[in-house]
Order: C-alpha cells, then structure tokens, then sequence
C-alpha cells in the first residue's frame, strides 16, 4: 500500500477515534491493590517489554527477545477465555535488526514502533570507519487482518537520534516520542511532533517540569485527557526509573506526582498502560522470570471530593453563595506553592471540590451581600466523607464570625505570616464595609492557668486590632476583650480540640 493511503485512512479514523475514548473518565493518581506478574506465556527469561493494548483490552502488542535471544522483536497476543494466547511474533513488521516500543491504537488500525533496522539513519562513521545505525519510529497499518508492510514515518520526526516509544494523544493529531543520542540514554528527553497533511512535523522537547536531565522517558496520555504517565529518574523516586503523573491545566504542565511505593520499586517501573480497571506496566523488580517482566494491578478510584454546603446560621436554609477555596502544597523543603479556585454553590447551597491528595487543609472563604464574612479551615483528613456546613450569619447586632486561621507563636501574641492572607481579606471586607464595628474577641485552648489564658488571649486580640490598623482602618472601630479559656467550643483537652478552641472572634457591635 503506499503511504499516501496510509495516512489517508489514518486521517479518516481521527474524528472517530476522539468521539468514541474521549468519553472515558478516570482518576488523575491512580492507587493499585496487589500487582501480579503475567506469567508466562507473556513473560519469559528475556526482556518482556513495552506493553501496549486496544482500547476494549483484548490485544497486547510487546517486543521480546524469544525468537532467537539476540534482537528485538515484535510480539501480538489476544485474550481469550480469561486468558492470554501464547505471543507470536508479528513477522510482518519484525526485521534481522531490533523492532520494539510498539504502540497500538485502541481501535487497531496501527502500530506505531521503533527499529534500527536498514534504512533507518545513519551515524557518520567514527575514525575506526565504524557506521551506527539510529532508532527510527515506523508505521504498519491493519488491513483486513494483515498488517501493511511499515514505512518510515513520514516528517521530520526519524533523525541520527535514536527516537523511541511512540504514543499519540487521544485525538490522534499529536505523536509522543524518546529521543536521545546514539549510546546516551542519559540524555533522554520527551519529544511531540504534530500530525498535518500525511506527515508528523515540528519535532520539539516538552518543556520543563517534564525535561528535567533527568532521563525522561515513554510518555503517555491519561484516558480522562487531564494528564500524562511518564519515566524518569528525577529525584525524590523509589529506584531507578519511576513512573510518575503530570496533571496539565491552563495549557500548562503542572508539578509531575510519584505513583509511589505500591506501583515503584527499588528497580526500573517504565511504559504505563490502562485498560479498564486494570494497569499493566513493566519492571525489572526482583523476582520476576527475566530482566524486564510485565506486569498488572487491579485500579481503584480513591475519592479525593469534599461536599461543601452553605447555609443562613439563624433559618438554616440554603445560600447559594461563590467561595474562594485556597489549598497550601509543599513543593519541596523550601517552597509552598498557594493554589486559589472559586467555586459557586447550587440552589440547595452544596459543592462538590476535588482535592489533590497531598493537601492536608483547604481554606474557605465567603463574602456574601447581606452576611458576615466566613473564614474556615477544613481538616481534609478529618472532613474525608462527611459534608462540611458552612453557615453565615446574617448582618445584625451582636452577630459574630470566627477565623481559626489566625496564629501565634507558641505562648505569644506575635502573629505568624501564613496568617496574613486572611487577615488581608478580611481587612479588605471591612474597607469594603466602612461603617461596621466589630469586638474582637480571643480565646484559648484549655491549657495553663486562667490567669495566664486570661493576659495571653487579649494580647492576641490586640494584635489583630493593630495589624487590621495597620492596614488603614480607623482604630475606633474595634474593641477588644481576652476570655482565656472560658468559653470553649468543645470543653476538652487534645490536639484536635485544641485546634478548635483556639480562635479569634469578631462580634459586629454596629453598622
């Protein structure tokens, strides 16, 4: 067949393609129950590797070195009755040099795969008069059952570099690849190229936080389309290469996130594939029946949602009321990266949020025409599968709000800087709302004398009054008052109703 029909059928199938897998949804961090090996017939005492299936999980395609131990070859196998058929080798695209990385497009119409075979590029000769040959990606297409004689892939994409792993986005229209130097898998990065007219074209690294010189390799998209699964050998791993997840948003790449110890091993975990509710993957962990076996695990979702519901604290019904949600994520020893969102709530004043599991707390806020403002801390771990009530107290004398999210230094009344932003905001409200007064009221946990809680709480009160001062509010809108420890919310001692009781009120004197 020639190329030209290749890749017009390629062409034809895309809308196709994207109509039909777009539709699928999955979790963005995945969490695995056991992993199993595959056994043999797939695994065997050679490299097993590069995993790649349909879409309904019925075909694996794989390279393996068990036809003759000494090259690479490309290997189908179907499963049928609860299990696989033993692999034979695609001779069709198999050659006398190495063929392997396969990728098989969920329908089965190609395969996509890498071979050093002849007619790949050449590396001029070194002084020995030694000629290597490069890696190249080629194409076979599936028809009637026959796979077409491969053809290089038309572009710009095959170079004197070595271009492994081949995957395509799921609307087909973009190429994934490994590149790097004959001999330097050191250098490995993440290439894309995009598919126009017949041909793969613009060849170029993925920016930085995925090419980090860190030996990135096999990327590959999540089927919910929010992200990628890739290798690497970054710091902060479990071994060799592991596996990790990059979300992307906004058009940008965010901070790539480990799968972790029940996916990552001490050894190399590298070419991630999902299929349904199952993920398979190779390795060359201990234990296995070769070098790099492959292996699966059953998936489950981890429910990483909070439901949020707003209501009037005196009629308790619903208010639908825009919040803005601040979660804290720690990037590294030295750096803590914000992350703001608003979200509106229903008629019957819920929203549902999704958290991303690092985070320990989500911060609320909520300024509502006719309401006190609502500052909140959500314990994400404590809150986890119980809805969280938010209620606002209309404007009225006597009224009060309370913000845990104001702290001191231990036994001080010197304000840390995390602190800051909600005082900020609330600042803001009260610029917003000139004629409001407000008592501001501090409270203790149940630890030490009252004489002590006593002086400790109004100092703290006084403290915020200066610093809400500072930022240009007049000072004769505040009164303070310290009650120590005498009004607790929960009459106990412990960290978590520590937590609770230490807070700092305002009760609105006027308006």
């Amino acid at each position: 067949m020639k190329k030209n029909n290749i890749f017009f059928i390629f062409k034809l199938i895309i809308i196709f393609y994207f109509l039909q897998y777009s539709i699928l949804l999955w979790a963005q961090i995945i969490h695995v129950e056991k992993i199993f090996n595959l056994k043999p017939p797939i695994n065997t005492q050679w490299d097993d590797f590069a995993p790649s299936f349909t879409g309904d999980g019925k075909i694996i395609v794989f390279n393996s070195k068990r036809a003759n131990g000494r090259n690479q070859d490309i290997f189908i196998s179907f499963f049928r009755n609860g299990k696989w058929s033993n692999p034979r080798a695609l001779h069709q695209l198999n050659s006398r040099f190495n063929d392997e990385t396969p990728y098989i497009t969920p329908d089965a119409s190609f395969i996509f795969f890498s071979s050093d075979r002849d007619g790949s590029f050449e590396i001029p000769a070194n002084s020995l008069g030694q000629i290597k040959v490069s890696y190249d990606i080629y194409l076979s297409k599936n028809i009637n059952g026959q796979w077409s004689a491969p053809i290089k892939l038309p572009g710009n994409v095959n170079s004197i570099m070595h271009e492994r792993s081949p995957a395509l986005s799921l609307d087909l229209k973009t190429l994934y690849y490994t590149s790097w130097p004959f001999g330097e898998v050191s250098k490995a990065k993440i290439m894309k190229a995009e598919y126009y007219d017949g041909r793969f074209i613009n060849p170029q690294p993925l920016p930085a936080p995925i090419n980090m010189n860190t030996q990135d390799i096999c990327f590959l998209p999540s089927l919910d389309g929010k992200g990628y699964y890739f290798s690497s050998r970054r710091p902060g791993g479990y071994g060799e290469w592991d596996i990790f997840y990059v979300n992307f948003t906004d058009g940008k790449f965010q901070t790539p996130v480990n799968l972790g110890p029940k996916i990552n091993s001490k050894k190399s975990e590298i070419h991630l594939s999902m299929i349904g509710e199952t993920l398979f993957f190779c390795s060359n962990r201990e234990g296995g029946f070769g070098r790099y076996d492959i292996y699966s695990s059953k998936l489950f979702k981890e429910d990483n949602t909070i439901k949020l519901i707003v209501r009037d604290k005196k009629t308790k019904k619903p208010v639908p009321a825009e919040m803005e949600l601040s979660t804290k994520v720690k990037e590294d020893e030295e750096s803590t990266v914000i992350y703001k969102i608003k979200k509106q709530t229903d008629s019957k004043g819920e929203a549902t949020v999704t958290y991303d599991p690092k985070v320990k707390e989500m911060d609320v806020l909520i300024k509502e025409d006719g309401y006190l403002p609502l500052f909140k801390t959500i314990d994400i771990p404590a809150a986890k599968g119980k809805p969280q009530l938010l209620e606002l107290a209309q404007i009225e004398k006597k009224a009060s709000f309370e913000i845990h999210a104001i702290h001191f230094d231990f036994e001080s009344s010197k304000i840390k800087q995390e602190s800051f932003p909600y005082l900020n905001a609330l600042a803001n409200y009260l610029e917003e709302n000139l004629s409001m007064r407000f008592e501001i009221v501090g409270h203790t946990d149940l630890h030490g004398s009252h004489e002590f809680n006593d002086k400790l709480s109004l100092e703290r009160a006084e403290a915020v009054k200066k610093y809400l001062v500072g930022k240009g509010l007049s000072p004769n809108r505040f009164a303070v008052k310290g009650l120590g420890k005498t009004k607790p919310k929960i009459p106990k001692i412990g960290p978590e109703f520590d937590k609770i009781n230490r807070r700092t009120e305002f009760i609105l004197l006027g308006k």
